[in-house]
This record gives C-alpha cells, sequence and structure tokens, in this order.
C-alpha cells in the first residue's frame, strides 16, 4: 500500500498561508477533502476496560464535548500551528477565554496588571468580577515614556500575569512584546496578549518572548459574522491544566458547529488581511488628509508613536483604525450618514463597521475615564472591510461632506 501523501508544512518553515489551510492531516476513511463535523455531546465505550484506560489517560479518547471533541481540537491544532504555540483550548467566546484565562493565574489573589488601554469587555470583567472578589488588579498606563520602568517598579515575583493587547482596542496603541516580555520573565510573572487585532498572520507574540496569546476568534479567525469563539494557545503544561480545570467546569466550551466554522474561515484568513490592510492602508491615507479629521490612529502611518515598534513585531499594520472628529455630534452623524460601513461593535467581517465608542462600547464608563484612556466624544473605531477601497473612500468622502 502507498504510504499516505505528507500535506502539511513544517511547524517552523511553513508558510502562514500553507498552515492554515492544511494544519495536521487526519486520516479520513472517506477520503473528505475538508474535516467532518462531529455533531455530539457523548461518546461510548465498547467495553469498561477502555473506560479505564481513556479515564487513567493511558489511551486517548473522548468522554464528553465539554472536555473535548475532535472537530475543535482540530480548530485548536490550526490555531497553536499558527501561533507557533505547543497547545490551544478553544472557548465558546473572546471573554470566555480571557475570564478563563485570567482566573486561571490569579488564583491565591495573585496581582493582575491590565493597562487601562483596554476592550471594553476585559475591563467590565476586572471592574464587576475581579475587584469585587479580592483579586489585587494593578492598571498602568502604557503610553507615556519611561512606562516599563514604572510597570517594572510594581511587579513582585510571582504576581498572576500582565495581561496586554497591541494593537490595543480601540486607541490603536503599539506595545513593545518583546521588551515587556523580558521584563515579566526576570520576576517569573507571565505576559498574556489579547491578539486579535493583529491575529497569528501579523504577529506571534508567543516568538516575542510572551507566554500566552488569546484571540476572539469571532472577529478575523472566523472572518464572517456568523460565529462566536474564543481560543487561548501556550506550552502545554499550562494549556493541560486550563483545559482540565477552567476550561472544562466553567462550561464555555466552543461548540462542535463553530469550529468546524472556524477551520473553514482559517483558510482564508492570510488572503482576507492582505485585503483588510491594503484597505485600511488607503482608508487612513484619506482620513489623515481629510480636513474635518483631526487625527487619524494607525500603526501604518509613519505619524503614529508606535510606527517603529509596530515594523519591528508585526508583518503589517492590519485592519483596524480610529479616528478623532470634532465633537460627538459631528462623529454620531458621519455614523449616520454612512451608506456601505455599517454601525456595530464588532470587527474583523468582510463589510466594514463604525463604531462610536463614546456611544456604544465605553457608554458605561465614566466621562472622565473615557477621556484619560484616549475615548474622546469625536473618537471613532473602524474595521476596514473588504470592499473596494475606492468604494468606502467615497462612502466616507460623502458622510464627513
Amino acid at each position: 500500500m502507498n504510504e499516505p501523501k505528507k500535506n502539511t508544512p513544517d511547524r517552523e518553515t511553513g508558510s502562514p498561508v500553507t498552515r492554515a489551510i492544511h494544519g495536521i492531516p487526519h486520516p479520513d476513511p472517506h477520503r473528505a477533502l475538508n474535516p467532518p463535523l462531529y455533531q455530539t455531546s457523548t461518546y461510548t465505550f465498547p467495553d469498561m476496560e477502555t473506560v479505564d484506560r481513556v479515564l487513567s489517560g493511558e489511551e486517548k479518547g473522548y468522554i464528553y464535548s465539554r472536555g473535548g471533541n475532535p472537530t475543535v481540537s482540530r480548530f485548536e491544532e490550526v490555531v497553536s500551528l499558527l501561533e507557533k504555540g505547543e497547545a490551544s483550548r478553544a472557548f465558546a467566546s473572546g471573554m470566555g477565554a480571557i475570564s478563563a484565562t485570567i482566573l486561571h493565574l490569579s488564583r491565591g489573589n495573585r496581582t493582575v496588571h491590565l493597562p487601562v488601554t483596554l476592550y471594553s469587555g476585559t475591563r467590565a470583567f476586572a471592574r464587576k468580577f475581579l475587584e469585587p472578589w479580592g483579586v489585587p488588579v494593578r492598571w498602568f498606563d502604557p503610553r507615556p515614556e519611561g512606562w516599563l520602568e514604572k510597570l517594572d517598579a510594581t511587579l513582585q515575583e510571582g504576581d498572576g500575569c500582565v495581561f496586554l493587547e497591541s494593537p490595543t482596542n480601540p486607541t490603536m496603541d503599539i506595545l513593545d512584546l518583546r521588551e515587556l516580555s523580558a521584563l515579566c520573565r526576570a520576576k517569573n510573572v507571565p505576559v498574556v496578549v489579547d491578539n486579535t487585532f493583529a491575529t497569528p498572520v501579523l504577529q506571534n507574540p508567543l516568538l516575542l518572548g510572551c507566554d500566552l496569546v488569546i484571540h476572539s476568534a469571532t472577529k478575523y479567525l472566523g472572518g464572517h459574522g456568523d460565529l462566536l469563539g474564543g481560543v487561548v494557545t501556550g506550552a502545554s503544561g499550562t494549556i493541560d491544566v486550563l483545559r482540565g480545570e477552567e476550561g472544562s467546569f466553567l462550561g464555555a466550551t466552543l461548540s462542535p458547529f463553530n469550529a468546524w466554522l472556524l477551520l473553514r474561515g482559517i483558510k482564508t484568513l492570510s488572503l482576507r488581511m492582505e485585503k483588510h490592510t491594503a484597505n485600511a492602508r488607503a482608508v487612513a491615507s484619506f482620513l489623515a488628509g481629510h480636513p474635518k479629521v483631526r487625527q487619524v490612529f494607525y500603526p501604518g502611518i509613519p505619524s503614529h508613536p508606535g510606527y517603529s515598534i509596530a515594523r519591528r513585531q508585526m508583518s503589517s499594520p492590519g485592519g483596524m483604525l480610529s479616528f478623532e472628529l470634532s465633537d460627538a455630534r459631528t462623529a454620531r452623524n458621519v455614523c449616520d450618514r454612512l451608506s456601505l460601513v455599517g454601525i456595530g461593535v464588532s470587527l474583523g467581517d468582510p463589510e466594514s463597521l463604525i463604531e462610536h465608542p463614546w456611544s456604544m462600547s465605553h457608554r458605561w464608563i465614566g466621562e472622565e475615564e473615557r477621556r484619560a484612556i484616549g475615548v474622546s466624544p469625536g473618537f471613532l473605531r473602524m474595521s476596514v472591510g473588504l470592499e473596494a477601497w475606492e468604494d468606502l473612500v467615497l462612502d466616507l468622502d460623502r458622510a464627513l461632506g
């Protein structure tokens, strides 16, 4: 019999495009090109001896889909390949992955360090759950010069983690992940990066020294706005414990169908990110030259404070940008006048989306705090989609006019 053809790239040398499409080969008796969907909650055993072998860990096998599912496992394997991590654990949403990971790392009331520039959902989790439960939360500002030295002064040996984003949501700040990781490693503090904006195609935090990477798979990994999912990637020892404890008992399990949709979406991730980025460059260039736009926040523009760092740690600046207008009324009117660009809080879809954080994602944050983190009344965040960039520029030009 002929040996099966090896159709998977090497983990270290294969391009993201190829890894996303081929993943790890799983022989199928029917030779199906695409992975099957295992839409089941329970797995049976032929006999009690098999039960003993599986439950003792002597033999690999699935028991109940809250703990593991073949379709979900395949999605986890592909993400591990893309992020160049040892293992991954999937969750029902991005917040499921974030909350489970932070809870795991903060056990024993270990301190969690969070930047003030942070996704509003993660911020709310810290404010509404971690702090009331007595978990020490230290907030730091990653924007002023010397912020790393100030953070270093607050870090204690064995703290729970430093959790951050780069680029940040929605202010598009860029943090030096390599320098931060070196600083935290010296004090045995794990670094967790929400890599949703960049995706594993544009940035690999693990290769920069970070310990865990999180994605809201709802966004670019799925890429079509038709699912919810989250995933965390890192060393197998950490992920195995997370999988068996918070990953199982908190119940935020990714459904097999959504894992199947994610496997489909990831196959075009590299191509989509190329188009998202090209469109965002064109839109950012247009906005930077418009008289009604006060400032554009996009790491692909040389005037961005994090431009040089982004060039070092990202292969390209991505499809997200923000810009500032004079006031809330002007910003809201622009949203209302757009026809191609939809008003919505998500991102990473083929359709371009815009949101007014002052009225939407950051609505329930105090006004003074909103301004302090860089969200002004005239601030808008845009997820640049896959439409023709000329049409997007025309739509924005009409709305601004």
